[in-house]
């Protein structure tokens, strides 16, 4: 069976199916209790703890059977997934998805997809997937967006296709889920890091009706997107652009460009505002070495090639642990964080506007170049 642990997020008290390799962990009956230790963010995820690979599912727990299935399967995939051959699965930086174009195309292939999932007709079906793909085709204009987007798919969309599956729903409940989740996923503030949970269970879904069980067929090589259009035998012109796929208005293309017009001028605004607090004034460098991260995936902003803004987040690491309310930029290499210069500083306690660092004992707090960063005494 597979190692996991139930968390109590507010006292950090959980529940294990197993106890742990120094059998610390107090026995009740068939199940196990302790203290998760400050060092380890909670979240829902798979994470290494002592020698041991651990799912870890947050309290409390949905009370729809399906939707807990789906969050339980979700996590317990991304503990297999080594196993499973998908290892070395990196990050990329999905940022184009919080510009105008981004995000209009990618809902626009939503919107087609939501089409094929409502009819039961396999050449409607297969019309309104092939203006999802021209969609896709558009926004993917660079190898590079290609790729970034394909290793998210492959980590967070296949874990959350499996669960679906898996999560005890018939067809028809299946396809009702998908729809409400994509009307859903449309009120987040970002895509940046939550489309794959959209777009790969309803391409996945739709793509079992037409070539069976094509999840057989991949590994970590995979472009998923590729895949399917192989097998569907679609052909589309080299060179494509928004105005050659005429019947983009049947897709609510009228509101979706004026919404996203609207918000793209806010970003801006919060553009300029972020490059005033992380590039030009004073800032703390904290540079990871054993990272541990959770955060909120659907309110972040990318701040082009520098990284990413993260409104709320935590981290642990060699020199503490930091707390985040109001903002921090993650760098798009993921080996350093970025806050807003110290307010408040003592030896183990150092604050900031919106952000204060627990740090331990063994580090200290000095100037740099930029404004200030954390040393090893």
């Amino acid at each position: 069976r597979s190692p996991i642990l139930f968390v109590n997020r507010k006292t950090r008290a959980f529940i294990a199916n197993q106890n742990n390799l120094k059998r610390s962990f107090s026995k009740r009956g068939e199940i196990f209790i302790d203290t998760l230790p400050k060092s380890i963010n909670i979240a829902n995820t798979a994470f290494n703890w002592d020698g041991i690979k651990w799912t870890m599912v947050m309290l409390p727990l949905p009370k729809d059977k399906h939707i807990r299935n789906n969050l339980i399967i979700h996590e317990l995939f991304h503990s297999k997934q080594e196993k499973l051959g998908f290892k070395k699965l990196s990050e990329a930086n999905n940022g184009h998805l919080d510009t105008y174009k981004g995000r209009l195309l990618l809902r626009l292939e939503l919107e087609a997809l939501k089409k094929a999932l409502q009819t039961k007709n396999k050449d409607k079906m297969r019309i309104y997937l092939m203006d999802a793909f021209q969609f896709r085709k558009i926004r993917q204009e660079s190898d590079k967006v290609k790729i970034s987007e394909n290793l998210l798919e492959l980590n967070e969309g296949m874990a959350e296709y499996t669960s679906l599956f898996l999560s005890g729903r018939n067809d028809n409940e299946i396809k009702e889920h998908l729809i409400n989740s994509i009307d859903n996923f449309f009120k987040t503030k970002t895509f940046v890091r939550s489309f794959a949970y959209q777009t790969i269970p309803a391409y996945g879904y739709l793509m079992s009706k037409f070539i069976g069980k094509w999840h057989k067929e991949i590994n970590v090589k995979s472009n998923l997107i590729d895949l399917f259009e192989t097998k569907m035998s679609f052909s589309f012109k080299k060179s494509l652009d928004l105005k050659d796929i005429k019947n983009k208005e049947q897709y609510n293309y009228a509101n979706i460009n004026d919404s996203e017009l609207e918000r793209e001028k806010k970003r801006i605004i919060n553009k300029a505002k972020y490059e005033k607090m992380f590039l030009k004034e004073p800032v703390l460098k904290l540079t990871f070495e054993k990272m541990n991260i959770s955060f909120n995936p659907n309110n972040l902003f990318t701040l082009d090639n520098y990284g990413t803004v993260y409104p709320t987040l935590r981290i642990t690491d060699s020199w503490g642990v930091l707390i985040v309310n109001e903002g921090a930029l993650l760098s798009s290499n993921w080996k350093n964080v970025k806050v807003t210069q110290p307010l408040k500083i003592s030896d183990s306690l150092i604050e900031g506007k919106g952000w204060k660092l627990e740090l331990n004992n063994t580090w200290k707090l000095v100037r740099s170049q930029l404004g200030f960063k954390v040393k090893k005494i």
